[in-house]
C-alpha cells in the first residue's frame, strides 16, 4: 500500500519558492564567477607563453650580437610594459644573471643560489616551457628553456632557464566585485519573485485548497448539503466537480449502503449457522502458516483452544511432524483454486484421531482457507475392510491372499536359512452333512471351534490359514528334516478326535490333512499349496481321519488333475463335449418313453475323458454351470427334433448339478428354452440328487414349484445312495423317483436287496411318483423289476448311451417295434 505524507501547503510553498529562487540565483553566480576566472587564468597563461617566447627570441639575438647592456634594459623594459612581477635568466648552474623587479626582489633572487640550482635542475626533466599558478597570492609561474646560440662555447656564461613571475591579483579582485554586485541584484528579484509568488499561490492556490478542504470535511462526516462553486478551469475546478459528483454518488448510494451492510451481515449469520451446523474446522491461514480466523462446529475435535492458537503458526500449537505437513502443503500451491490434501493423526484424551485437511488459496488474497475433517471412522472402516481383505471374517484367520504373501517370507527365509518349510493343507471330513443337516449357524461355530483347535495347537511363529468353506492351510517354518513334520501331523489329527461340544451337544469332526514341504516337492506359493492340496485327496482316499506327506506317485495325479483343467478351458467352443442319450422304456406298456441326456468328453488331446472323472473336477471350478446350459440346449432342440419327425410325446432327462440348480438364471433359462423349441408340458424332465435337499434352504422348494408349473418334470436322482429320508419326498414336488443302479446290481445276489427295491417302488407309487430303474443290465433284472411294477427302466440291455444320430436311428428301429430292442440277448416276448 502506497503511504501519503501531508505538509503545511502555504508555508513550504511560500519557503520552497524562495529557497528555489535564491538557490538558483546563487549557484549561476557561482558558476559565472568560476567560468570568469577560469577564463582569466586560461587568458593569463596563452600571454605568458607568448611574452616569453617574443622575450627568448630577443635575448637569443642580443646575446649573438654581445649586447649585454641591452639584455638588462630588455628584462626591466618587458617587465615594466607587461606587468611582471619579476623576470630573471639563469645560467646551468643556477646563478643568476640578470633579472629584473624591484631591488628587494633581486636581493631576495641573488641571495638564493640553491633555489635557482633547484629550478634548473628540474627544468632539465620537464618540458621546454612550464606554468604554474598558486592560488593563494595569485601568481603565476612560468618556465621557459633558453635557446643556445650555435657559436656558444663551452666556457662561455650562457643562460640555461627564462624565470617569469606575473600577479593577476589585481584582476582577480575586480571579478570578485563584480560578481557581489550581480549577487546582490540576482538576491534582489529572487525576493520579488518570491512576493509574486506567494500572491499568485495565495489567489489561485490556498484558497481552493482550504475550500476543498472543507468540502472534504463535510463529506468525511456524510454531511452532504454542501456544494463547492468553483469558476475557470484547470485541476482544482476538476477536482471541486469530481468532489461535488462524490458527494452526490455517496448521498444517493448511502441506503444502498445500509442496505447491502444489512444483507451482509444476514448472510453472515447464514454462514456462521452453516459453519456451526457442519462437523468441519475452517481455518485461514497466512503463507507462513499463521492462523488468522477459524469457524469451528465441533469444537471437541480442537487440539488446543481457540486462544492457543489465533495469532500462531502451526509449529506453535501443532506437533512438529504434522505442521511440517502443513508447511510443506501450503508452500505447494502456488495458484487460485488449486486443492492440496493430507492426512494426518493427533493424540486426545480419549485415543488418537485422524482428521484429513483440505487447502486452496482464497482469490485476490495471498491467504489460504484449511478444511478440517474428522474421519476416525472412516479410517477404522478402512482398517476393517483391510482387515476382511486379508483376513477371514468368520475366524479371523489368514486368508488365502495374506497366507501366499506369508508363505513366500517364509520361503525366502528358508532359502537364506537353508531350512524347510511345510505347508499343510485340511479339509474337515463330513462337514458338509453337518451343515447341510444342522444349519448354517451350526456349522459356522464348527468352523470357530476348529480354527481356535488349530492355532491352539501349533507354534506361535506358524500360521494357519482358512481358505473357504472347511478348508484350511497350516504353514509350518524352521523345519529341520522331514521328521519333524510327523509329530506335528499327528497331532493334529488326534486333536480333532475329541468331540466339538457347540450348543449342549457334541459333534465329531474328524480332519484329513495334506503336507508338501520345500524345497523338495516345489519352491513356489501356488505349486506348495497345489501339491498339499493333491496329498490331501490322497489322504481323502485312504479313509480320511489321517495325514498324508505329498510323495512323486502323486504327481501323476495332480499332472493329470492340471491337464484336465487346461483341457477344459475353451473345450466347448472345441466342440469337444457331445451330449449323449441312454433310451428309457415303459416296462409295463412295453414301449419306447424317452432318454436321458449324458454328457460325454472327447479330448483332443487327451483322447475320451470319464463323466466320473471331468464332472467333480467341473463342479469345483464352476465350470459345471456352461455344461449344465450346453447339455439343456442340445436336449431341448434334440426333443424338438423328435417330436417333430416321430410325431410322439417322448421325454428326456437331464442332471442338474447342485451349483448349476443355484445359478440365479436357471429358470429364465429352462423358460426360454420350452418356449423357443415349443416344448410341451411332461416332456423335459430335470434329475436332481439327494444331497441338494440336505441344505433345507426354503429357495429350493420355490425354486422346483416354478419347474414344476412350467411343465417340467422333477426327479429324485440315485434315491438310496444318500440319507433316503422320506420326508424329501412327501416335502418337494417331486414327479418321479430314479431308483440307484446300485441296488439294481444286488437285487440277483440275494433276496434283501430285491425286498428292498420292491418295497421302494411300493411306497413311490403310494406317493403318486413314477418309478425309474437305471443300470438294467440282464435278463433277471429285467424280470423282476416288471414284477415288481416298475414304471420304466434304463441301462445297457435297454440301450447304451448313443449320440444323437445314432439316437435316432435307434428310435427308428425300435419305437414302434419294441420286440426289437436287445434282440440278441432278450426278446420282449420273454416279458
Amino acid at each position: 500500500m502506497t503511504k501519503l505524507y501531508s505538509i503545511d501547503l502555504k508555508l513550504w510553498l511560500t519557503l520552497g519558492a524562495f529557497m528555489f529562487a535564491a538557490l538558483l540565483a546563487l549557484g549561476l553566480v557561482q558558476l559565472h564567477h568560476h567560468t570568469q576566472k577560469e577564463s582569466l587564468l586560461l587568458l593569463s597563461e596563452a600571454t605568458l607563453r607568448k611574452d616569453l617566447a617574443i622575450l627568448n627570441s630577443t635575448l637569443h639575438h642580443h646575446f649573438e650580437a654581445q649586447e649585454f647592456e641591452e639584455i638588462q634594459s630588455t628584462l626591466d623594459a618587458f617587465s615594466h610594459d607587461q606587468g611582471y612581477q619579476f623576470l630573471a635568466l639563469l645560467d646551468a648552474q643556477g646563478k643568476l644573471l640578470y633579472s629584473s623587479g624591484t631591488e628587494q626582489k633581486k636581493q631576495a633572487m641573488a641571495t638564493g643560489p640553491d633555489n635557482f640550482s633547484a629550478l634548473v635542475q628540474a627544468s632539465q626533466a620537464i618540458p621546454e616551457f612550464t606554468i604554474d599558478y598558486t592560488k593563494a597570492h595569485y601568481l603565476l609561474t612560468a618556465y621557459d628553456a633558453y635557446q643556445q646560440p650555435d657559436n656558444t662555447r663551452e666556457t662561455d656564461t650562457m643562460p640555461a632557464l627564462i624565470y617569469a613571475q606575473y600577479s593577476v591579483e589585481p584582476h582577480a579582485i575586480r571579478l570578485l566585485h563584480y560578481t557581489h554586485m550581480k549577487t546582490i541584484v540576482i538576491l534582489t528579484m529572487a525576493v520579488l519573485l518570491t512576493v509574486l509568488v506567494l500572491i499568485i499561490t495565495r489567489l489561485f492556490i490556498h484558497r481552493p485548497v482550504t475550500q476543498l478542504m472543507q468540502l472534504s470535511d463535510h463529506v468525511s462526516r456524510f454531511d452532504f448539503s454542501d456544494k463547492l462553486e468553483t469558476q475557470g478551469t484547470g485541476e482544482f475546478k476538476r477536482l471541486a466537480d469530481n468532489l461535488n459528483h462524490m458527494a452526490r454518488s455517496l448521498q444517493n448510494g448511502w441506503q444502498q449502503t445500509q442496505q447491502a451492510e444489512a444483507e451482509a451481515k444476514r448472510k453472515h449469520a447464514i454462514l456462521e449457522g452453516i459453519f456451526s451446523a457442519l462437523p468441519d474446522l475452517f481455518f485461514i491461514v497466512d503463507q507462513e502458516g499463521t492462523i488468522l480466523e477459524y469457524h469451528c462446529g465441533q469444537k471437541s475435535d480442537l487440539f488446543v483452544s481457540d486462544s492457543e492458537f489465533l495469532g500462531r503458526t502451526m509449529q506453535d500449537v501443532l506437533p512438529a511432524q504434522t505442521a511440517s505437513s502443513f508447511n510443506r502443503a501450503i508452500h505447494s500451491i502456488d495458484k487460485p483454486g488449486q486443492l492440496t490434501q493430507i492426512e494426518y493423526s493427533l493424540p486426545f484424551e480419549d485415543g488418537s484421531r485422524h482428521f484429513e485437511a483440505r487447502l486452496s488459496a482464497l482469490p485476490n488474497s495471498d491467504n489460504l482457507v484449511v478444511a478440517v475433517r474428522n474421519i476416525t471412522d472412516k479410517k477404522r472402516q478402512e482398517e476393517i475392510i483391510l482387515h476382511h481383505a486379508f483376513y477371514d471374517t468368520l475366524t479371523d484367520l489368514p486368508n488365502r491372499f495374506l497366507v501366499l504373501d506369508r508363505l513366500q517370507q517364509l520361503i525366502h527365509d528358508a532359502k537364506r536359512d537353508k531350512s524347510m518349510v511345510g505347508v499343510g493343507f485340511i479339509d474337515l471330513d463330513d462337514f458338509k452333512k453337518v451343515n447341510d443337516s444342522m444349519g448354517h449357524e451350526v456349522g459356522d461355530k464348527v468352523l470357530i471351534h476348529s480354527a481356535k483347535r488349530l492355532q491352539s495347537a501349533l507354534r506361535e511363529k506358524d500360521t494357519v490359514a482358512r481358505l473357504g468353506g472347511d478348508e484350511f492351510i497350516i504353514l509350518l517354518g524352521d523345519l529341520k528334516s522331514n521328521a519333524d513334520i510327523h509329530p506335528i501331523a499327528t497331532k493334529l489329527v488326534k486333536l480333532f478326535h475329541a468331540p466339538f461340544d457347540i450348543d449342549g451337544r457334541a459333534f465329531n469332526i474328524s480332519l484329513s490333512l495334506g503336507i508338501a514341504l520345500f524345497p523338495q516337492d516345489a519352491d513356489t506359493p501356488n505349486d506348495l499349496l497345489r501339491k498339499a492340496d493333491s496329498a490331501m485327496y490322497n489322504a481323502k482316499q485312504q479313509g480320511r481321519n489321517t495325514y498324508c506327506l505329498f510323495t512323486e506317485s502323486m504327481s501323476n495325479s495332480l499332472q493329470r488333475r492340471l491337464m484336465l483343467e487346461e483341457s477344459m478351458q475353451g473345450a466347448l467352443e472345441r466342440g469337444e463335449f457331445e451330449v449323449y442319450y441312454q433310451p428309457q422304456l415303459d416296462l409295463q406298456a412295453r414301449k419306447v418313453v424317452g432318454a436321458e441326456a449324458l454328457l460325454r468328453w472327447h479330448s483332443d488331446k487327451l483322447g475320451p475323458i470319464s463323466p466320473a472323472e471331468f464332472i467333480p473336477l467341473a463342479e469345483q471350478n464352476g465350470f459345471i454351470i456352461d455344461l449344465g446350459k450346453f447339455v439343456l440346449n442340445s436336449a431341448a432342440k434334440a426333443l424338438q427334433q423328435i417330436h417333430t419327425q416321430f410325431n410322439a410325446s417322448l421325454r428326456l432327462a437331464v442332471n442338474l448339478s447342485p451349483r448349476q440348480f443355484n445359478d440365479p438364471e436357471l429358470l429364465s433359462h429352462v423358460e426360454h428354452l420350452i418356449e423357443h423349441c415349443a416344448l410341451q408340458p411332461g416332456t423335459l424332465e430335470l434329475e436332481i440328487t439327494e444331497g441338494l435337499l440336505l441344505s433345507g434352504d426354503s429357495t429350493i422348494k420355490a425354486t422346483l414349484d416354478k419347474l414344476q408349473q412350467m411343465g417340467v418334470l422333477i426327479s429324485m436322482d440315485d434315491f438310496g445312495t444318500g440319507y433316503s429320508s422320506l420326508n424329501y419326498l412327501r416335502q418337494y414336488p417331486f414327479d418321479v423317483l430314479k431308483i440307484d443302479q446300485s441296488f439294481i446290481a444286488d437285487m440277483h445276489t440275494g433276496n434283501e436287496s430285491a425286498y428292498l427295491v420292491k418295497n421302494i417302488i411300493t411306497m413311490a407309487h403310494g406317493m403318486g411318483l413314477k418309478v425309474i430303474a437305471e443300470g438294467i443290465e440282464d435278463h433277471e433284472q429285467l424280470t423282476r423289476l416288471v414284477e415288481f411294477k416298475c414304471n420304466i427302466g434304463q441301462g445297457y440291455l435297454i440301450g447304451q448311451p448313443m449320440p444323437e444320430a445314432a439316437f435316432q436311428d435307434w428310435l427308428e428301429h425300435n419305437f414302434t417295434r419294441p420286440e426289437n430292442i436287445m434282440n440278441k440277448s432278450l426278446s420282449i416276448q420273454d416279458y
